[in-house]
């Protein structure tokens, strides 16, 4: 069996793994470091992020757009800001381009640019990649960590555990780091998808594919939990979008959730009772009058859940006028669920302070183990905010390492 020895072992080679790899080559030099890649090659959830595009960061990262350990995500971001993570990338000679709402993407607009500027650095750097190594264990003796495979054995001094979730488990991401690390006695908060579609009580199959933009808010019986705007996107089995993504974590918390959306948050209900009374005099039937604010679709939808359908419009009286006005201001859903892994972005929960030191990541039982990346109790809003705290959990363990 093939023995190979180094400073620094890094089990997963995504966003995580190879900064916190670059920046441990830039340190201890050549061949001392490796990247331990369970899958064919390195960085294949993010060539995935962003819709292939990448969102790198957002300028207005802090730790009102997380969930988690909030120890854990304020040592990252008081210590690793987005123009921190612009002079990373610049020093690798990619080159960053602002957008809306704080997001940061490669100037190239492909997370292809990231992916290989970054491996391009590795191999710079002298820095080894061991993919399709499936491990089958891993122990500490005299001071070494031994990561083991059938054919290949890497000894290192110190070992960093950047493996991610199960999150988009459809690109074949899974678990696996947190059941390896349950051999020492590390053990994650339960975990759940996050950032992903929901799948309500309600199936409208004739809006799959429709957009809307407008704001969806979360409660919890009369309790309000979270408000977000943006672009909803209907599907046959519920609602999707970005809005929606950044409310999924919370679903699973309440015991009687509902979802309203408004679908015209410009107008008020008295605004909308005004035009719609106009409208009746304009269009014949009542599933045509709101054809001319909404999608057909969705305008007709929100009118069959009325139960209005049936009507002319001057036969709609004044009750169905505000019952309709009402219905687009507060098109209700009732959350069944978040979608699976397979469909969820990032996975919420993961290693807390508890086990981990905040200043370095280390363990607090094994000396020299760390842990960073998606596998801290750390999730953040759609936006660049997880891939910030990626990168910046990595290069500060990297920066940690003696």
């Amino acid at each position: 069996m093939e023995i190979k020895r180094v400073k620094v072992a890094i089990i997963g080679g995504g966003a995580a793994g190879l900064a916190c790899a670059i920046t441990c080559g830039e340190r201890f030099g050549k061949n001392s470091t490796v990247i331990i890649e369970r899958q064919a090659r390195v960085g294949k959830k993010l060539l995935a992020t962003g819709n292939g595009r990448c969102n790198i960061t957002n300028r207005n990262a802090s730790p009102e757009h997380y969930q988690g350990d909030e120890t854990i995500i304020k040592s990252v971001l008081e210590r690793f800001s987005p123009n921190d993570c612009e002079k990373f990338f610049a020093k690798m000679g990619i080159l960053l381009r602002d957008e809306d709402d704080g997001r940061v993407y490669p100037y190239s607009n492909q997370a292809s640019t990231v992916l290989d500027g970054m491996r391009l650095n590795c191999e710079r750097l002298g820095i080894s990649e061991i993919c399709g190594f499936e491990i089958k264990q891993i122990k500490k003796n005299n001071g070494f960590f031994s990561v083991i495979s059938e054919n290949i054995t890497v000894q290192a001094e110190n070992i960093v555990f950047a493996t991610g979730s199960k999150a988009s488990s459809s690109l074949s991401a899974n678990d696996s780091g947190y059941r390896l690390l349950q051999n020492f006695s590390i053990n994650p908060t339960p975990l759940k998808p996050a950032l992903c579609p929901v799948v309500t009580k309600e199936k409208y199959k004739n809006l799959k594919g429709v957009r809307a933009k407008g704001t969806v808010t979360l409660f919890d019986g009369d309790e309000k939990i979270i408000f977000r705007e943006g672009e909803i996107q209907f599907t046959d089995y519920g609602i999707s979008g970005i809005c929606v993504f950044d409310i999924s974590r919370f679903v699973s918390d309440c015991k009687n959730p509902k979802i309203f959306v408004d679908v015209m948050k410009e107008y008020s209900e008295n605004h909308l009772c005004d035009y719609l009374f106009k409208c009746r005099k304009i269009f014949a039937n009542a599933g045509d009058i709101l054809t001319g604010a909404l999608n057909k679709k969705l305008a007709q939808v929100i009118v069959q859940t009325c139960g209005l359908s049936q009507k002319t419009c001057r036969e709609l009286s004044e009750s169905d006028i505000k019952k309709l006005a009402h219905a687009v201001k507060n098109f209700t859903f009732t959350p069944l669920k978040s979608e699976d892994y397979s469909n969820a972005q990032v996975c919420a929960g993961g290693i807390t302070s508890k086990y981990v030191y905040p200043e370095t990541f280390m363990s607090k039982t094994v000396k020299n183990l760390y842990i960073c990346g998606e596998m801290l109790d750390a999730d953040g809003e759609c936006g660049g905010y997880n891939l910030h705290f990626a990168f910046g959990s990595g290069i500060l363990v990297g920066k940690s390492i003696k």
